[in-house]
Formats: C-alpha cells, structure tokens, sequence
C-alpha cells in the first residue's frame, strides 16, 4: 500500500522575490505558487504529510556560493521561506546539495512514516526538483511531479526537464489530478 507525502521544494526567497538573487521566470511564479498553496490545502484535508525542503548553504562553501549568486545562505532573508507559501504543521527538511535526499533527516523521517509515495512540487524543476526525483526513485520511492505546480528558470529549461523526466519511472500530473478521489469523495 502506498502512503503519501507532498513535497514542497525550495520556495525561497532568494529565487521567488522581487529581489531574488537567482529568479525563476517570472511569469511562472504566480501560477506555481497558486497551485502549491491549493495542493498544501488539499494534503491537509487528506492527512497527507507536507514536508517543506529548503536550501540552506553555508557561507564557507565559497566557489559553489559563487555560481549559484550567493543564494540561500544559511541564515540569511533569501533562505527564508517565501511569504505567500502556505506553511501549515509538518516537518522542515535544510539541504546543501540539488538532491533533498542528501539530508539524511529526510529519509529517516520517510522511513519512520511508512511514507513511500512522493508528490513532488517546487523549484527549479531542471535542478533540485528533477534531482530530488532522482534520489527518490534511487532509494524505491514512488514519484509524481506535479506540472503546473513547479517552476524553472525559462519555459525552455522547464519543457527540457520535463522531457528528460518522461523517460524516468515516474507520473507526471496536473495539481487537479492530485488527491483527486479524495476530492470526488465528497461530492455529491
């Protein structure tokens, strides 16, 4: 039996901000949020567990600081979550590297929950979203990445990645597909 969690990757503000050191395309942030903050609401009412990931990178880690434009240090405004993300009671998951499988507190907590069912949203989905997806299907997880429900630094970047995802084991869905039986449950 498989058991969900949703997964809300990197909405930060040092790449959704008005002054994010390292943007997704802008025209792509307001429908991303949107449909994040509907899928949050959703997991809620399902019990599905929400699990917020986020990079924080130490200011030691000088060269790789370099290339990403000093994003997300540890500590600093643009780590923070970005206000208009919905944060609801679940865990918070730091990470140093593209894959949220490299904090170990995350597989930990995953395994302790049963949880073998991931619903994958966030940002960059040609960086961290398609290596967390990776990480996952590495260790046996079941993957769905929500497409309207990610962002990328262009549409181009965004459609390549989704290209290369569709060769992996893995669904990839619209957010009104997401928990939609339990949606159809209360209908009448």
């Amino acid at each position: 039996m498989l058991k969900q969690a949703l997964l809300v990757l990197d909405i930060q503000n040092d790449y959704l901000s008005t002054q994010a050191r390292m943007p997704v395309a802008k025209h792509q942030i307001e429908s991303t949020l949107n449909c994040i903050n509907d899928l949050i609401k959703r997991a809620e009412k399902s019990n599905v567990p929400i699990l917020y990931i986020k990079n924080e990178f130490e200011r030691m880690q000088l060269f790789t600081n370099f290339l990403r434009k000093f994003t997300a240090l540890k500590g600093s405004k643009g780590a923070e979550l970005d206000e208009r993300l919905l944060i609801r009671d679940g865990p918070n998951f730091s990470k140093n590297e593209a894959d949220a499988f490299s904090n170990p507190s995350l597989i930990t907590y995953l395994n302790n929950n049963g949880i073998n069912d991931l619903i994958v949203t966030g940002i960059f989905i040609e960086g961290c979203v398609t290596a967390t997806v990776e990480g996952a299907l590495a260790r046996d997880f079941a993957v769905t990445v929500v497409e309207d429900a990610v962002a990328g630094a262009t549409d181009l970047s965004k459609e390549a990645a989704f290209i290369k995802l569709a060769t992996q084991d893995i669904l990839i869905l619209s957010s009104e597909q997401i928990f939609e039986s339990d949606n159809d449950q209360g209908e009448v």
